[in-house]
């Protein structure tokens, strides 16, 4: 009895995935509809009798072909599409050694404290990445189900990982309670749990005892060179507290957040004169305000001294060699920005910073084929990310591979699908997306996603640059342009970009665009 009942409900999910319910409920509709017209037009049309009767037959021989072929045929983007069996739809199985760090929830009495409740998970997460045996979620996929009341085995689909890290914080003065625990999401079961009631100084301790207890449970071989690699540049806590503060203010975006970042970096620095994550994270905000917010020249200089310093105190983290490259490209030494990035990816693989950092700078010297080599690469190392993958598909139609750009794009859309699941106001998803639309063939949903990338962060300069791309591409060149002004205005004042997008070839002796570049 039971296995009847599991067919049943099993081939009424497969009837409901391939939207044969829907066609069935349309056809009905119309179906009688046409019934009922040609009973009313029979006799003013002076129709034969046996004209009714043909239409009854007509739509009732028509429905099980309809059926049959919405079983078999699925509208795509692509266009129409044989349906694909039920096990091909389903997403490749997470490896056993894969884990999200959700933020930690803030138990403290002062809600203010939550900046070190969440500092405290982006650092247990940049630990777990910096010991390679682990593949981890970002922190972008992992905080955006902070605050959202979502069971474990959709956490596990949604980021595609085996195992969830959880946990809470509770801070009173120089105490810290933390609660810890490792969940297998699939299986839904709890792996290990620990409370830690400790002094804040023994902040460190803590971290490198969970990081322990996660290798031990994914049994797993925690290293003294990788235990050496994962611990903090730092062993003093106010040093960290500066350094977690300036990281929370670094992955905002409202007015002011660099320079606020920039300034706790500095207190941390301060502080702790060689704290190298101190000195990256320094460089960050040099590069990104001279890029991003008009900034002055001499912030190339001031990223080249912090980045200096980010690798003369820790050579072994790809961290800081990834900001030496990053703070080498911003002045323009190319050579030297490669042997940098080569060096982090060397160190780690699977850090995704460096990897996309160097690919930036690939498609910004037209080198298109190395850069799509690495955009895949960086992918590959955050499987949940779509900005990588919808790059590597610009390298692809760049390079005239319109069989590559088509899969790239293909992959970009299920990702970015995935991604405003999560969150439906992710501006970013929606205009890369539109992209990847375009590159499809399938322009009502590339301008759908478009709007709704600009009516999520009208005030995003990079909103406003792919915009200018996507409109380029369909050769309404006034509103590119239009959208070229804006994301100026914003702060996209990377002038290489400009030059050497390919999207804008067919602009570039235009007037307009040529005094729009002057002004960067």
């Amino acid at each position: 009895m039971s296995e009847n009942s599991n067919f049943l409900s099993s081939f009424l999910e497969e009837l409901k995935r391939r939207k044969v319910v829907r066609v069935v409920i349309a056809y009905l509709v119309v179906g009688w509809g046409l019934i009922q017209i040609a009973d009313v037009t029979t006799d003013p049309l002076r129709l034969p009798e046996w004209s009714n009767t043909l239409v009854v037959w007509l739509v009732a021989l028509g429905f099980p072909i309809a059926i049959l072929l919405a079983w078999i045929l699925d509208v795509t983007p692509k266009g129409i599409e044989v349906t694909r069996d039920a096990e091909e739809n389903k997403p490749p199985s997470p490896p056993d050694a894969s884990i999200a760090v959700l933020p930690f929830i803030n138990m403290s009495e002062n809600a203010d404290n939550e900046y070190f409740s969440d500092g405290l998970s982006e650092e247990l997460l940049n630990m777990l990445v910096r010991l390679q045996s682990v593949r981890v979620c970002s922190r972008t996929s992992s905080f955006a189900f902070k605050g959202k009341d979502v069971d474990m085995p959709t956490i596990a689909l949604q980021l595609g990982v085996r195992h969830v890290l959880e946990g809470s914080v509770r801070r009173s003065g120089d105490k810290v309670r933390i609660t810890a625990q490792l969940v297998d999401a699939v299986e839904d079961v709890h792996l290990w749990s620990e409370t830690y009631d400790r002094e804040l100084q023994d902040i460190f301790a803590v971290q490198d005892e969970i990081a322990a207890h996660i290798f031990e449970s994914l049994q797993l071989t925690l290293t003294k060179d990788a235990k050496d690699a994962a611990h903090s540049t730092t062993d003093n806590v106010d040093a960290l507290d500066y350094y977690l503060r300036g990281r929370d203010l670094y992955h905002r975006t409202d007015a002011g957040h660099l320079e606020n970042a920039r300034e706790m970096f500095e207190k941390a620095l301060q502080i702790d004169p060689q704290y190298a994550l101190a000195w990256a994270g320094l460089t960050y905000t040099y590069v990104d305000t001279f890029w991003y917010k008009k900034g002055a020249a001499d912030l190339v200089r001031q990223a080249d001294e912090a980045s200096r310093k980010a690798v003369e105190f820790a050579p072994h983290l790809a961290e800081s060699h990834g900001a030496r490259g990053l703070a080498l490209r911003a002045a323009e030494k190319f050579d030297e920005a490669e042997v940098e990035f080569k060096k982090a990816m060397a160190i780690n693989p699977r850090l995704f910073e460096p990897i996309h950092f160097y690919a930036q700078m690939a498609r910004s010297n037209e080198n298109y084929e190395l850069a799509a080599k690495l955009f895949e690469q960086a992918a590959a190392a955050r499987t949940e990310d779509y900005q990588a993958m919808a790059l590597a598909a610009n390298m692809h139609q760049a390079l005239g591979d319109e069989a590559e750009a088509e899969r790239t794009s293909a992959e970009t859309v299920t990702r970015i699908e995935r991604a405003t699941d999560l969150n439906p106001r992710d501006a970013r998803a929606w205009i890369l997306g539109a992209s990847c639309m375009l590159r499809v063939g399938d322009n009502k949903k590339t301008m759908e996603w478009l709007d709704k990338a600009n009516e999520a962060d009208p005030k995003n300069n990079g909103v406003a640059y792919n915009s200018a791309c996507i409109y380029a591409r369909l050769g309404e060149i006034d509103k590119a342009l239009d959208h070229i002004e804006k994301a100026i205005d914003l702060g996209s004042r990377n002038r290489r970009y400009y030059e050497t997008d390919p999207d804008f070839v067919r602009l570039k002796d235009h007037s307009r665009f040529k005094a729009l570049l002057e002004s960067i």
